[in-house]
């Protein structure tokens, strides 16, 4: 007697993803900025991407590194600053890769790198393990002018290898704001009088602090002004986002409720990240429903950022723990109210402090980062980096 299968029960992959570099596929609009950042790695250009964290730059950046790298067969170093606790250790890593990816052989490598990074005279070791370079530099007797000359003279190496190469060759350096806070004016000056020059390698120079970099980039006394392009990221459209949600829920469900497709834009403030997180967690909430008990409606949205807000409970306290009396008044008016016309008296009478020690807590919360401004359209509004902590302060602070 043949025995019968018993399949197991239908399981749906989450269509929305967070919390990892998006392929080409998966990503929502962001069509031109990908164009842009392409070319400028495969054409030697310089451009500076802007943009809040949470926005998407870190996919935009791979993606444009890997067309560039298929279509192209270009060289492409990217890095996060602040994954280098000192700039050495990120003038290591640019040496070591530079020399892998252009110089070949371990014994060609060894041999030739100090003709290329002569002043950094470094030494290379090889890993038979994992087949990967490291460098080690001769940090002594360098000439005194802060910790950028290490990065700009590992930058001039790049260059004069890339002029050996018919290979497009870039960098990518995200949260670049890390190579020059420490060092003002003098460390931009130092990166200026080195990369105006270089015109074999193209480079992206990303950041999130958005503020520091429009001047940085935007004042005609920075060093860095007109350097290269500059592109700042918004929200993506909000079309292009509902026409991408009501595409993910349908594989769960027949119907989708518009309003609820509002609800999470609204809530996620149209903040890439922010949005597909909350539509992952909304997804996952209506698979464990037997089917015909799945409903996508802004109740269930309402359901899910309760959810996250409880996951994230001991990160938010502990946020909150830090923040002064006054900050914690400063920020309940603000998910209150909105974020509108909170220096205004009535808002002061309303919360039992003064205008100006508002205005100085708001200011506080915008250094911790807690808040932020949001450029659009000639005007600059503050807004929550994370909308989740206001959702928690709503559910948990007495809001």
């Amino acid at each position: 007697m043949q025995k019968k299968m018993i399949r197991a029960p239908q399981r749906f992959r989450n269509p929305f993803e967070y919390g990892r570099e998006l392929a080409p596929e998966e990503l929502v609009d962001r069509v031109e900025e990908v164009r842009v950042a392409t070319n400028t790695l495969l054409e030697a250009g310089k451009l500076f991407l802007i943009g809040p964290r949470r926005y998407g730059k870190t996919s935009i950046l791979h993606v444009a590194a890997r067309r560039a790298t298929e279509s192209d067969g270009a060289v492409v170093l990217r890095y996060d600053a602040e994954a280098y606790p000192r700039l050495e250790l990120l003038a290591q890593r640019l040496v070591a890769d530079a020399a892998k990816a252009l110089l070949g052989t371990v014994e060609r490598a060894t041999e030739r790198a100090g003709q290329f990074f002569g002043r950094l005279r470094p030494h290379l070791t090889y890993n038979t393990t994992d087949g990967t370079f490291s460098a080690t530099l001769n940090m002594a007797d360098r000439p005194s002018g802060g910790d950028v000359p290490v990065i700009t003279d590992a930058l001039d190496g790049i260059e004069r290898l890339a002029s050996t190469v018919e290979r497009p060759v870039a960098v990518i350096i995200d949260e670049f704001q890390q190579l020059v806070e420490s060092g003002g004016r003098e460390a931009e000056g130092q990166l200026r009088s080195v990369v105006q020059q270089h015109a074999h390698v193209g480079y992206i120079f990303a950041g999130s602090k958005t503020h520091l970099l429009a001047t940085m980039t935007g004042d005609p006394t920075r060093p860095l002004y007109n350097l290269g392009q500059r592109r700042f990221l918004g929200p993506i459209p909000r079309e292009d986002f509902r026409a991408f949600l009501e595409r993910g829920f349908r594989e769960l469900m027949p119907s989708v409720d518009a309003a609820a497709i509002d609800r999470v834009l609204e809530v996620a403030e149209e903040v890439p990240y922010n949005v597909q997180m909350l539509a992952h967690t909304c997804w996952d909430v209506l698979r464990q429903l037997p089917p015909t008990e799945r409903h996508f409606t802004p109740a269930a949205v309402d359901t899910a950022v309760e959810q996250i807000a409880r996951w994230q409970d001991g990160v938010y306290t502990q946020l909150w723990m830090q923040l002064t009396a006054l900050q914690q008044t400063a920020l309940m008016a603000f998910v209150r109210e909105r974020g509108t016309a909170l220096l205004s008296a009535a808002i002061a009478r309303r919360y039992g402090v003064s205008t100006p020690s508002l205005q100085t807590a708001l200011e506080a919360l915008r250094t911790k980062s807690v808040l932020r401004d949001e450029e659009s359209f000639g005007t600059i509004r503050l807004k929550l980096v994370d909308p989740f902590f206001g959702a928690w302060v709503r559910l948990f602070a007495g809001v």
